[in-house]
Protein backbone atom coordinates (compact mmCIF):
# COMPACT_ATOMS: atom_id res chain seq x y z
CA UNK A 1 0.00 0.00 0.00
CA UNK A 2 2.75 2.24 0.82
CA UNK A 3 4.30 1.48 -2.46
CA UNK A 4 1.32 2.93 -4.38
CA UNK A 5 0.81 6.03 -2.41
CA UNK A 6 3.73 7.76 -4.21
CA UNK A 7 2.67 6.53 -7.60
CA UNK A 8 -1.04 7.96 -7.16
CA UNK A 9 0.66 11.40 -6.23
CA UNK A 10 3.09 11.30 -9.29
CA UNK A 11 0.05 10.19 -11.24
CA UNK A 12 -2.35 13.38 -10.12
CA UNK A 13 0.55 15.99 -10.35
CA UNK A 14 0.84 14.89 -14.11
CA UNK A 15 -2.45 15.47 -14.67
CA UNK A 16 -2.79 18.80 -13.14
CA UNK A 17 0.08 20.05 -15.17
CA UNK A 18 -1.39 18.56 -18.11
CA UNK A 19 -4.61 20.23 -17.39
CA UNK A 20 -2.86 23.38 -16.87
CA UNK A 21 -1.30 23.40 -19.85
CA UNK A 22 -4.03 22.81 -21.76
CA UNK A 23 -6.08 25.76 -19.91
CA UNK A 24 -3.00 28.15 -20.98
CA UNK A 25 -3.35 26.88 -24.36
CA UNK A 26 -6.87 28.31 -24.60
CA UNK A 27 -6.82 31.49 -22.83
CA UNK A 28 -3.88 32.48 -25.07
CA UNK A 29 -5.89 30.77 -28.43
CA UNK A 30 -8.97 33.40 -26.71
CA UNK A 31 -6.55 36.63 -26.82
CA UNK A 32 -4.81 35.87 -30.28
CA UNK A 33 -6.06 38.30 -32.50
CA UNK A 34 -8.25 37.47 -35.88
CA UNK A 35 -9.26 39.30 -38.47
CA UNK A 36 -12.53 39.16 -39.60
CA UNK A 37 -13.23 39.52 -43.15
CA UNK A 38 -16.70 40.97 -42.84
CA UNK A 39 -16.05 43.61 -41.00
CA UNK A 40 -15.39 47.26 -42.95
CA UNK A 41 -11.44 47.87 -42.95
CA UNK A 42 -10.22 51.50 -41.37
CA UNK A 43 -8.15 53.40 -44.48
CA UNK A 44 -7.48 56.56 -45.07
CA UNK A 45 -8.32 58.06 -48.61
CA UNK A 46 -7.78 60.90 -50.63
CA UNK A 47 -9.22 62.27 -54.40
CA UNK A 48 -7.80 62.33 -58.05
CA UNK A 49 -7.10 66.05 -58.74
CA UNK A 50 -6.37 67.51 -61.91
CA UNK A 51 -2.38 69.04 -61.54
CA UNK A 52 0.08 70.07 -62.93
CA UNK A 53 2.98 68.16 -61.77
CA UNK A 54 6.72 69.15 -62.55
CA UNK A 55 9.47 69.19 -60.69
CA UNK A 56 8.90 73.12 -59.77
CA UNK A 57 11.17 74.28 -56.22
CA UNK A 58 9.42 73.81 -53.27
CA UNK A 59 8.93 76.92 -50.61
CA UNK A 60 7.79 76.59 -47.15
CA UNK A 61 5.83 78.87 -44.93
CA UNK A 62 3.30 79.41 -42.31
CA UNK A 63 -0.12 78.98 -42.44
CA UNK A 64 -1.87 82.70 -41.36
CA UNK A 65 -5.48 83.67 -40.32
CA UNK A 66 -6.65 86.35 -43.20
CA UNK A 67 -8.20 88.02 -40.00
CA UNK A 68 -6.50 88.27 -37.10
CA UNK A 69 -4.60 90.99 -35.37
CA UNK A 70 -3.76 92.63 -31.68
CA UNK A 71 -6.06 94.47 -29.62
CA UNK A 72 -4.33 97.60 -27.98
CA UNK A 73 -5.46 99.74 -24.78
CA UNK A 74 -6.13 103.32 -25.96
CA UNK A 75 -6.93 104.81 -22.64
CA UNK A 76 -4.42 103.94 -19.45
CA UNK A 77 -6.25 102.23 -16.51
CA UNK A 78 -5.72 99.25 -14.26
CA UNK A 79 -7.17 96.21 -15.52
CA UNK A 80 -10.42 94.97 -13.16
CA UNK A 81 -11.60 92.10 -15.41
CA UNK A 82 -10.97 90.03 -18.14
CA UNK A 83 -13.99 88.18 -18.99
CA UNK A 84 -12.94 85.60 -21.50
CA UNK A 85 -10.11 83.27 -21.59
CA UNK A 86 -7.66 81.68 -24.49
CA UNK A 87 -9.34 79.71 -26.87
CA UNK A 88 -12.70 80.93 -26.43
CA UNK A 89 -14.99 82.47 -29.81
CA UNK A 90 -15.93 85.88 -29.68
CA UNK A 91 -18.18 87.36 -31.63
CA UNK A 92 -17.11 90.87 -32.88
CA UNK A 93 -18.17 94.04 -30.04
CA UNK A 94 -17.89 91.39 -27.11
CA UNK A 95 -16.08 93.11 -24.12
CA UNK A 96 -12.39 91.07 -23.85
CA UNK A 97 -11.17 93.46 -20.79
CA UNK A 98 -12.27 96.19 -18.75
CA UNK A 99 -10.19 99.20 -17.17
CA UNK A 100 -11.51 100.76 -14.11
CA UNK A 101 -11.77 104.58 -15.33
CA UNK A 102 -12.40 106.30 -11.41
CA UNK A 103 -9.75 109.04 -12.59
CA UNK A 104 -11.86 110.44 -15.88
CA UNK A 105 -15.09 109.12 -15.11
CA UNK A 106 -14.26 112.00 -12.04
CA UNK A 107 -13.03 114.02 -14.98
CA UNK A 108 -15.96 113.32 -16.72
CA UNK A 109 -18.30 114.48 -13.82
CA UNK A 110 -16.37 118.01 -13.60
CA UNK A 111 -16.34 118.59 -16.89
CA UNK A 112 -20.38 117.87 -16.94
CA UNK A 113 -20.53 120.45 -14.16
CA UNK A 114 -18.39 122.53 -16.27
CA UNK A 115 -20.55 122.91 -19.44
CA UNK A 116 -23.26 123.26 -17.05
CA UNK A 117 -22.36 126.34 -15.80
CA UNK A 118 -21.15 127.50 -18.82
CA UNK A 119 -24.73 127.83 -20.40
CA UNK A 120 -26.03 129.28 -17.72
CA UNK A 121 -23.70 132.36 -18.15
CA UNK A 122 -24.20 131.94 -22.36
CA UNK A 123 -28.18 132.27 -21.16
CA UNK A 124 -27.46 135.36 -18.26
CA UNK A 125 -24.98 137.65 -20.88
CA UNK A 126 -27.11 136.92 -23.89
CA UNK A 127 -29.59 138.76 -22.07
CA UNK A 128 -27.81 141.30 -20.39
CA UNK A 129 -25.81 141.81 -24.01
CA UNK A 130 -29.46 142.27 -25.94
CA UNK A 131 -29.80 145.30 -23.08
CA UNK A 132 -26.43 146.80 -23.54
CA UNK A 133 -26.08 145.72 -19.64
CA UNK A 134 -22.25 143.86 -20.73
CA UNK A 135 -20.17 144.02 -23.03
CA UNK A 136 -20.17 141.98 -26.29
CA UNK A 137 -16.79 140.34 -26.31
CA UNK A 138 -17.69 138.88 -22.54
CA UNK A 139 -20.58 137.09 -24.49
CA UNK A 140 -18.32 135.85 -27.24
CA UNK A 141 -15.67 134.91 -24.22
CA UNK A 142 -18.39 132.60 -23.01
CA UNK A 143 -19.75 131.39 -25.84
CA UNK A 144 -16.03 129.88 -26.77
CA UNK A 145 -15.41 128.71 -23.49
CA UNK A 146 -18.42 126.76 -24.05
CA UNK A 147 -17.48 125.63 -27.39
CA UNK A 148 -14.19 124.34 -25.72
CA UNK A 149 -15.56 122.73 -22.44
CA UNK A 150 -18.34 121.01 -24.75
CA UNK A 151 -15.01 119.25 -26.79
CA UNK A 152 -13.53 118.51 -23.83
CA UNK A 153 -16.53 116.94 -22.25
CA UNK A 154 -16.64 114.89 -25.88
CA UNK A 155 -12.89 113.88 -25.16
CA UNK A 156 -13.65 112.11 -21.92
CA UNK A 157 -16.74 110.55 -22.63
CA UNK A 158 -14.95 108.66 -25.41
CA UNK A 159 -12.16 107.94 -23.30
CA UNK A 160 -14.52 106.20 -20.52
CA UNK A 161 -16.59 104.03 -23.17
CA UNK A 162 -12.72 102.86 -24.10
CA UNK A 163 -11.99 101.65 -20.88
CA UNK A 164 -14.50 98.29 -22.30
CA UNK A 165 -11.80 97.14 -24.47
CA UNK A 166 -13.91 95.37 -27.32
CA UNK A 167 -12.99 92.59 -30.20
CA UNK A 168 -12.95 94.32 -33.09
CA UNK A 169 -12.98 91.39 -35.62
CA UNK A 170 -15.01 87.61 -34.41
CA UNK A 171 -12.94 85.16 -33.65
CA UNK A 172 -11.12 83.14 -31.25
CA UNK A 173 -8.84 84.38 -28.18
CA UNK A 174 -5.70 83.17 -29.47
CA UNK A 175 -3.32 84.83 -26.81
CA UNK A 176 -3.85 87.41 -23.67
CA UNK A 177 -1.38 89.33 -22.84
CA UNK A 178 -3.05 91.01 -19.64
CA UNK A 179 -4.67 89.51 -16.26
CA UNK A 180 -6.43 91.21 -13.54
CA UNK A 181 -4.25 93.85 -11.97
CA UNK A 182 -2.45 94.87 -15.02
CA UNK A 183 -1.55 98.28 -15.45
CA UNK A 184 -1.86 99.42 -18.83
CA UNK A 185 -0.89 102.44 -21.06
CA UNK A 186 -2.14 103.14 -24.32
CA UNK A 187 -0.91 100.90 -27.74
CA UNK A 188 -0.16 98.27 -24.66
CA UNK A 189 -1.48 94.72 -26.30
CA UNK A 190 -4.46 93.16 -24.55
CA UNK A 191 -5.14 90.10 -26.89
CA UNK A 192 -5.01 88.01 -30.17
CA UNK A 193 -7.76 87.42 -31.91
CA UNK A 194 -7.74 84.92 -34.60
CA UNK A 195 -10.57 83.69 -37.07
CA UNK A 196 -9.49 80.90 -38.70
CA UNK A 197 -12.66 80.14 -40.60
CA UNK A 198 -10.08 81.66 -43.44
CA UNK A 199 -7.00 81.18 -43.79
CA UNK A 200 -3.89 81.47 -46.03
CA UNK A 201 -0.61 80.71 -46.66
CA UNK A 202 2.41 82.88 -46.66
CA UNK A 203 5.35 82.51 -48.20
CA UNK A 204 8.76 83.98 -49.08
CA UNK A 205 10.28 84.22 -52.57
CA UNK A 206 13.58 85.29 -53.81
CA UNK A 207 13.12 88.10 -56.59
CA UNK A 208 15.18 85.79 -58.98
CA UNK A 209 12.03 83.25 -58.81
CA UNK A 210 9.22 85.70 -58.41
CA UNK A 211 8.03 84.80 -62.09
CA UNK A 212 6.89 81.38 -61.13
CA UNK A 213 4.24 82.99 -59.18
CA UNK A 214 1.44 84.91 -60.52
CA UNK A 215 -1.93 86.43 -59.40
CA UNK A 216 -5.15 83.78 -59.38
CA UNK A 217 -2.64 80.77 -60.40
CA UNK A 218 -3.86 77.63 -58.89
CA UNK A 219 -1.22 75.83 -56.80
CA UNK A 220 -1.29 72.43 -54.64
CA UNK A 221 -0.15 73.24 -50.71
CA UNK A 222 0.77 70.72 -48.63
CA UNK A 223 0.51 70.60 -45.12
CA UNK A 224 3.65 69.22 -43.13
CA UNK A 225 2.94 66.69 -40.24
CA UNK A 226 -0.43 65.78 -41.47
CA UNK A 227 0.67 65.36 -45.31
CA UNK A 228 -3.04 66.92 -45.90
CA UNK A 229 -3.51 68.72 -49.87
CA UNK A 230 -5.26 71.62 -50.25
CA UNK A 231 -6.07 73.69 -52.76
CA UNK A 232 -4.49 76.92 -52.89
CA UNK A 233 -5.09 80.18 -55.56
CA UNK A 234 -2.29 83.08 -55.18
CA UNK A 235 -4.27 85.61 -53.40
CA UNK A 236 -1.51 88.62 -54.03
CA UNK A 237 2.33 88.68 -55.32
CA UNK A 238 4.70 91.40 -53.71
CA UNK A 239 6.27 94.48 -55.38
CA UNK A 240 8.45 95.05 -52.96
CA UNK A 241 11.38 92.91 -51.53
CA UNK A 242 12.62 92.32 -47.92
CA UNK A 243 16.21 92.90 -46.28
CA UNK A 244 17.02 89.46 -47.62
CA UNK A 245 15.49 90.56 -51.26
CA UNK A 246 12.50 87.93 -50.80
CA UNK A 247 9.15 88.76 -51.90
CA UNK A 248 6.14 88.14 -50.11
CA UNK A 249 3.48 85.76 -51.67
CA UNK A 250 -0.09 85.03 -50.14
CA UNK A 251 -2.43 81.98 -51.15
CA UNK A 252 -5.78 81.51 -50.46
CA UNK A 253 -6.81 78.19 -48.97
CA UNK A 254 -9.97 76.74 -50.27
CA UNK A 255 -11.91 76.71 -46.92
CA UNK A 256 -13.32 73.33 -47.62
CA UNK A 257 -9.80 71.54 -47.65
CA UNK A 258 -8.65 73.09 -43.99
CA UNK A 259 -10.13 70.95 -41.71
CA UNK A 260 -8.03 70.34 -38.48
CA UNK A 261 -5.60 73.41 -39.71
CA UNK A 262 -4.79 76.14 -37.73
CA UNK A 263 -2.96 79.71 -37.61
CA UNK A 264 0.82 78.98 -37.51
CA UNK A 265 0.66 75.70 -39.01
CA UNK A 266 3.95 74.78 -41.38
CA UNK A 267 3.04 73.75 -45.06
CA UNK A 268 4.82 74.10 -48.34
CA UNK A 269 4.17 75.00 -52.14
CA UNK A 270 5.84 73.52 -55.38
CA UNK A 271 6.00 76.28 -58.11
CA UNK A 272 4.69 75.20 -61.02
CA UNK A 273 5.57 76.48 -64.59
CA UNK A 274 3.08 78.31 -67.02
CA UNK A 275 3.87 75.56 -69.69
CA UNK A 276 3.13 73.05 -67.38
CA UNK A 277 -0.08 70.75 -68.56
CA UNK A 278 -2.22 69.68 -66.15
CA UNK A 279 -3.04 65.56 -65.74
CA UNK A 280 -4.90 63.30 -63.03
CA UNK A 281 -2.71 62.92 -60.39
CA UNK A 282 -2.58 60.93 -56.99
CA UNK A 283 -0.23 60.54 -53.95
CA UNK A 284 2.80 59.06 -54.21
CA UNK A 285 1.89 56.29 -51.37
CA UNK A 286 -1.11 55.38 -52.75
CA UNK A 287 0.16 52.99 -55.66
CA UNK A 288 0.59 49.13 -54.52
CA UNK A 289 2.75 47.03 -56.32
CA UNK A 290 6.19 47.83 -58.40
CA UNK A 291 6.87 50.79 -60.11
CA UNK A 292 6.94 48.45 -63.83
CA UNK A 293 2.99 47.58 -62.63
CA UNK A 294 1.46 50.08 -60.43
CA UNK A 295 -1.88 49.82 -58.81
CA UNK A 296 -4.23 51.64 -56.50
CA UNK A 297 -7.63 50.84 -54.79
CA UNK A 298 -10.14 52.94 -55.60
CA UNK A 299 -13.60 53.23 -53.67
CA UNK A 300 -16.41 52.09 -55.57
CA UNK A 301 -19.66 51.50 -53.66
CA UNK A 302 -18.10 51.02 -50.02
CA UNK A 303 -15.73 48.72 -51.00
CA UNK A 304 -11.91 48.66 -52.55
CA UNK A 305 -11.26 47.68 -55.72
CA UNK A 306 -8.00 46.94 -57.17
CA UNK A 307 -7.11 48.54 -60.35
CA UNK A 308 -4.02 48.85 -62.76
CA UNK A 309 -3.04 52.06 -63.76
CA UNK A 310 -0.14 54.00 -65.70
CA UNK A 311 1.83 56.22 -64.48
CA UNK A 312 3.78 59.57 -65.78
CA UNK A 313 5.89 62.12 -64.49
CA UNK A 314 6.10 62.27 -60.91
CA UNK A 315 8.12 63.48 -57.34
CA UNK A 316 8.15 62.12 -53.61
CA UNK A 317 4.85 63.26 -53.18
CA UNK A 318 2.51 62.67 -56.24
CA UNK A 319 2.75 61.19 -59.01
CA UNK A 320 0.78 61.69 -62.55
CA UNK A 321 -2.12 59.21 -64.05
CA UNK A 322 -1.82 58.42 -67.52
CA UNK A 323 -4.50 55.75 -67.47
CA UNK A 324 -6.50 54.15 -65.37
CA UNK A 325 -7.72 56.98 -62.87
CA UNK A 326 -10.41 59.71 -64.14
CA UNK A 327 -10.53 63.02 -61.93
CA UNK A 328 -12.80 63.05 -58.75
CA UNK A 329 -12.23 59.14 -57.73
CA UNK A 330 -11.03 58.31 -54.70
CA UNK A 331 -8.21 55.92 -53.97
CA UNK A 332 -6.57 54.36 -50.64
CA UNK A 333 -3.90 56.18 -49.46
CA UNK A 334 -3.30 54.34 -45.94
CA UNK A 335 -4.54 51.15 -44.35
CA UNK A 336 -3.58 48.67 -46.74
CA UNK A 337 -2.45 46.04 -44.06
CA UNK A 338 -6.28 44.13 -43.73
CA UNK A 339 -6.60 44.92 -47.84
CA UNK A 340 -7.61 43.12 -50.44
CA UNK A 341 -9.85 43.23 -53.91
CA UNK A 342 -13.76 44.06 -53.10
CA UNK A 343 -13.45 43.91 -49.10
CA UNK A 344 -15.47 46.60 -47.78
CA UNK A 345 -13.82 49.53 -45.67
CA UNK A 346 -14.92 52.87 -43.61
CA UNK A 347 -12.44 56.16 -44.61
CA UNK A 348 -11.40 57.73 -41.24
Amino acid sequence: MKRIIPWVVIVALLALTVWKLASNKRTQEEQVYRFDRNAPVHVVVDTVRSIALSEGLRYSGTIEAVSEGKVMAEVPGRVVAVPVQEGQWVEKGKVIARLDGDLLRRQLSAAQVQVEGLEKDQKRYTILAAQDAVQGVQLEKTELALQAAKIQLGSLQEQVQRTEISAPISGYIAQLFVDVGTVLNPSMPVAMISDDRTLELAIAVPGSELDRFRKDQHVDVLASGSGMRINGIVSSVGSRGDMSHNFPVRIALNGADTKGLKPGMAATVRSVPTEAAKAPTIPANAIIGSSLEPEVYVLQNGRAMRKRITTGAGNAEQVAVVDGLNVGDVVVTSGFINLSDGVSVKTK
